[in-house]
């Protein structure tokens, strides 16, 4: 069984260690797992027929995607190569205002949230995020009209103001909650690990637990973190849908093998298709 590891050239440098670990765990189970550059991918059509191709020829049996290209993963699907996470879940997790859109409409918890930038009852101070930022980039916190910038130029999502400096990210493998942590922050709004906040691990609570599973039902994803926000009473929001999430603040935490979850669940996945 051969599967391709798709990262970015810059994210892959990042992540070189769960690079490697998630090919070791493969072996483990005998699958060979490559990592390939996306920019050394082509994909489009040729001959009225798609097609993706990569240096070294052969297509794979399977795609974990780490690069965010919902239309690539899509074109890996269409010629029968199953893509982790897939491309229903690319496009909604990597898209804040359709992310909101979708849960709402399934009577998820959320913020305020605005899809216009243009703010209307919604008081200040709010947040401003473009709609494709990750890990707490392109998120701005607005005190007043006054400081409103010009969101002409972009995709932006405005968003009632929650607790600040507090979210809780859970990790989910298929239809399984693998753990939670509280990630905090004494000098930001945002509580992000890669900013510098803290994290440590959360339990949650039998209502929680529902709130997270009705999520899952809704985008049958295979690797994702949930994040939410806490609103002044302490209920927990949805804030966002992680595609490609990190795993730094959970195996800080715990013994969670990870990699070996993840590959011996898409393993699982692919023989069920047989």
């Amino acid at each position: 069984m051969r599967g391709w590891l798709i990262y970015r050239q810059q994210d892959a440098d990042k992540n070189h260690l769960f690079i490697q670990w998630l090919q070791s765990e493969a072996v483990t189970i005998n699958i060979e797992l490559t990592l390939v550059i996306y920019e050394e991918l082509t994909y489009g059509v040729e001959a009225g027929k798609l097609f993706v191709y990569w240096k070294e020829g052969d297509d794979p049996d399977f795609v974990i995607m780490r690069a965010i290209d919902p239309l690539l993963s899509q074109q890996l699907e269409w010629i029968n190569i199953p893509v982790f996470n897939s491309a229903q879940v690319a496009a909604i997790a990597n898209d804040k205002a359709k992310t909101h859109q979708l849960f709402a409409r399934h009577g998820i918890p959320m913020m305020d949230t605005h899809f216009a930038a243009r703010p209307h009852d919604i008081s200040y101070p709010l947040i401003i995020k473009d709609v494709t930022g990750r890990g707490g980039e392109q998120v701005s916190k607005i005190r007043s009209k006054q400081d409103m910038p010009d969101l002409t130029d972009g995709n932006y999502i405005l968003q009632q103001m929650a607790m600040p400096g507090k979210d809780v990210r859970v990790f989910v493998l298929g239809n399984m909650i693998i753990g939670s942590v509280l990630r905090t922050s004494e000098s930001d709004f945002r509580a992000n690990y890669s900013l510098g906040g803290t994290a440590t691990l959360y339990e949650l609570s039998t209502a929680e637990h529902a709130l997270v599973h009705q999520i899952i039902d809704v985008i049958q994803a295979d690797f994702i973190g949930i994040d939410f926000v806490f609103g002044r009473d302490g209920t927990l929001y949805l804030n966002e849908i992680e595609d490609i999430v990190g795993s730094r603040t959970l195996t800080s935490l715990t013994d969670i093998n990870i990699a070996q979850l993840y590959m011996t669940y898409i393993k699982k996945q692919l023989l069920a298709k047989d």
